[in-house]
């Protein structure tokens, strides 16, 4: 359980697809023949292994590919409002300053 934990989040959201997707592969496979009263084929063993093969490298790529697109949004999002607060902090400074400029002209005309 702790080696599953500490498996890429990639991996783990692949196989939370692919172990049900394989289990009910399996049983279509040996209930097919049944309902069709056809013999079973030597091609479903052979076709079983590629068809789990190719589903686990697509979907682990779609989740690869996903969760790095997600960390790319987060990264700019959290720049964003890095800037955001530089921004605000610098209007302050230079509210601040532009109240201390009118006082010090206002003392200078009173005078």
């Amino acid at each position: 359980m702790k080696k599953w934990q500490q498996m890429p989040k990639w991996f783990k959201d692949t196989m939370a697809i692919i172990v049900p997707m394989v289990i009910l592969l399996i049983l279509y496979d040996l209930l097919s023949p049944q309902f069709t009263h056809q013999p079973y084929s030597i091609m479903t063993l052979v076709a079983f292994p590629f068809q789990v093969l190719i589903a686990f490298a697509l979907l682990g790529f779609y989740n690869y590919h996903k969760i790095k697109v997600n960390e790319k949004d987060k990264a700019k999002k959290a720049e964003a409002a890095r800037i955001e607060q530089l921004k605000k902090e610098q209007q302050e400074r230079q509210h601040e300053e532009n109240t201390q400029r009118n006082k010090a002209v206002k003392q200078n005309r009173s005078e």
